[in-house]
């Protein structure tokens, strides 16, 4: 069989068609209550076809309440007789009263944002109104988006996950296919800002929701929004500025670096660390293989920059010489701890007992065969572990043949799946999955920092349960559970050779061992296992590559059947 293409998944599963549109019109008349949406096209330097190819994606949409402004538009711009009515708003100044002006001439309560030459699918209005009466405490919704040509061939489908305050500060991924209530518009209206544009105030909009705790932020893994094909893929420069002045930025004192090569525009958002700077202890549970162990040990001695370190080396039954002298080599440096369990190997009752024996506020999961690559990956870590909101922190890893070990976790994928596993070092991967830090579900224990109260409030990890396998797993649940977040970061990058001091589940007792622990897994946390909310149901659940679902695991609500 031919290999399946985006525009196939489009004729299965996102065409508009007859039939379609009468279940469109049949939801919405179900509405209680009919809002106006004002849809706003950023119109600044924009050709007439583009303002034109907007003007006729709005008037063939399927909701009616609609009412389209266009913002700043070229000045020998005239609006076509006969065309989709249309109301033009021409900024006079470029400071921080343009936006309440907008929205004065703007009748709408729901605030629709879209640049010229994007279109609207037929069902975006209609989806949005559905979305905020199901969702009424709702601030704002965003959706999915892919881009168009002018031949109207549909490409480079972007399937986002839920809500993320890290991953909107990093990369604008909310920007496009999004609506927002009135009120959270113009509660942004009056931000600081030195040159106004449409799109750079919409996204501000967005930074202060990333700053509001509890909020109500919902995602349609619906395509809503085509933009054009040979808009610019890179984040405009302004961005920056952008998150440098937002309420985020200013509260926590953000350091904001954007992308050197100017190939993206997305940002490193740099925390502060706690002052003074708390103790981290960290656990390597091992077993000889004394080279392996001392090429961690020796990076996180000498090559991890952090002034307060504790290690403590959990001895699991090493029987080889070298281990034993390597390990009694250590006995002159005061920051490593080395505890002895000649127990049969049991991965989470030897990190409880570290945890036990740790001096540290913060705590660190280390497996033994990670290599430092550079000295900052601990600072990293630490900043987004110290924050108050987050209860878990995870690194980018790196095969040593510089592929992806991990860059966070996905459930539902088996139980549990590294996504992008083996892919090049140096590749975003999936709209830039692997390149910026976000939340995530859970990630891998390989290399894991969190708070030292956190881990003993929720038990540590499950020695009964989960004594090999899925017990990282299982931890990030009982911390996204007890309300607190989990971020991946790639700016924390360090190598790992996966398993190598106990070798892979790859048969007989070890094999059977994993099944049990898999059917635990399943037994506890089955109903999350099934979706997770950062994957898209339009991304397969059959491989890591964020392929796309034939068919998606979520249905359109206007879709025969």
């Amino acid at each position: 069989m031919d290999k399946l293409t985006y525009a196939d998944w489009v004729s299965r599963y996102a065409t508009i068609g007859l039939s379609e549109r009468r279940r469109l019109i049949a939801l919405q008349q179900k509405l209680a209550k009919h809002p106006i949406i004002s849809v706003l096209i950023d119109a600044a330097d924009a050709s007439p076809e583009h303002i034109e190819l907007s003007l006729r994606s709005i008037d063939e949409q399927i909701y009616d309440r609609w009412e389209a402004i266009l913002v700043n538009p070229p000045a020998d711009f005239r609006v076509r007789k006969g065309g989709t009515p249309v109301k033009v708003f021409a900024a006079k100044r470029s400071d921080r009263t343009v936006f309440a002006e907008l929205l004065k001439a703007a009748s709408g309560t729901l605030i629709a944002p879209m640049v010229a030459g994007d279109q609207l699918s037929p069902a975006a209005l209609t989806a949005f109104a559905l979305g905020f009466a199901a969702s009424p405490d709702a601030k704002a919704l965003y959706a999915d988006e892919d881009r168009i040509d002018s031949a109207g061939r549909r490409s480079d489908p972007w399937f986002k996950g839920a809500w993320s305050p890290d991953l909107v500060l990093a990369q604008a991924y909310t920007l496009r296919s999004c609506i927002l209530s009135r009120e959270t518009v113009l509660a942004a209206a009056s931000q600081d800002t030195d040159r106004w544009s449409l799109t750079n105030a919409v996204y501000a909009t967005w930074l202060r929701l990333a700053a509001q705790d509890d909020v109500s932020i919902q995602h349609l893994p619906f395509v809503l929004y085509h933009r054009r094909a040979d808009a610019p893929r890179a984040e405009p420069d302004a961005f920056t500025d952008t998150v440098r002045t937002s309420p985020l930025a200013g509260r926590h004192g953000l350091e904001i670096h954007s992308d050197d090569s100017g190939e993206t525009g997305w940002r490193h958002v740099v925390w502060p660390t706690p002052h003074p700077e708390p103790r981290i202890s960290l656990c390597v549970p091992t077993r000889d293989r004394h080279q392996l162990l001392s090429t961690c040990i020796e990076g996180l001695r000498h090559q991890t920059d952090w002034p307060d370190l504790e290690i403590l080396i959990v001895d699991n039954g090493s029987v080889e010489a070298e281990t034993h002298a390597y390990l009694n080599s250590l006995g002159s440096d005061p920051r490593v701890k080395v505890l002895r369990d000649d127990g049969p190997f049991n991965f989470s009752r030897l990190n409880n007992l570290g945890a036990a024996a740790s001096t540290g506020a913060l705590f660190g999961l280390i497996n033994n065969d990670l290599a430092v690559k550079e000295p900052g990956w601990l600072r990293e870590m630490a900043s987004h572990a110290a924050r108050s909101d987050v209860g878990a922190v995870g690194a980018l890893l790196h095969y040593g043949n510089d592929t992806v070990q991990h860059a966070g976790v996905v459930l539902g994928i088996g139980v549990a799946s590294h996504i992008h596993k083996g892919l090049p070092a140096g590749e975003a991967g999936y709209h830039g999955r692997v390149a910026v830090a976000q939340d995530v579900t859970c990630v891998t224990a390989a290399c894991l920092i969190t708070r030292h109260e956190v881990y003993q409030r929720l038990g540590g990890l499950d020695e009964q349960s989960f004594p090999v396998a899925y017990n990282d797993i299982d931890f990030c649940l009982r911390v996204r559970s007890s309300g607190l977040r989990i971020i991946y970061t790639p700016h924390a990058h360090l190598y790992h050779l996966e398993s190598a001091s106990r070798g892979l589940d790859d048969g007989g007792a070890r094999r059977a061992r994993l099944e049990r622990d898999k059917a635990a897994m399943l037994e506890r946390w089955g109903d999350k296992i099934a979706e997770d909310p950062f994957y898209s149901p339009n991304l397969s659940d059959k491989a890591t590559d964020c392929r796309l679902a034939f068919p998606p695991r979520v249905a359109l609500p206007w879709a025969e059947g």
